[in-house]
């Protein structure tokens, strides 16, 4: 019955061990911040998407209820409800004309889903 009995030289040392149980560790955090940042890049770019299409929804629907188009950004918060987080991102409504549908940005501000 020798079997659970320890010789010398048998197994790993417990600096090995250690060591091994780190780098292990620094991986799986490795890991998991790679993969929560590519989650919020896709968030950020589908956040971007969809008030791209509430701007133009909301643009659309001012038209056909006041028979023009919106002077600002400013002016579709006001009175169409759009909401967005001004912090991430910034609106632009740049009109062109009584009767043309205005220009429209949506800019992604510096270190938004980054």
């Amino acid at each position: 019955m020798k079997r659970f009995t320890r010789t010398q030289g048998s197994g790993r040392s417990f600096g090995t061990a250690a060591l091994t149980a780190l780098l292990c560790f620094c991986a799986i955090v490795l890991l998991t911040v790679y993969g929560m940042n590519r989650i919020n890049r896709g968030n950020t770019q589908r956040q971007e998407k969809a008030l791209k299409r509430a701007v133009n929804w909301d643009i659309t629907l001012c038209y056909a209820w006041e028979g023009r188009y919106p002077p600002s950004a400013a002016y579709l918060s006001t009175h169409y409800g759009l909401m967005y987080d001004r912090r991430a991102f910034a609106v632009k409504v740049q009109p062109r004309g009584a009767n043309l549908r205005p220009d429209v940005a949506v800019i992604r501000k510096d270190g938004a889903g980054e």
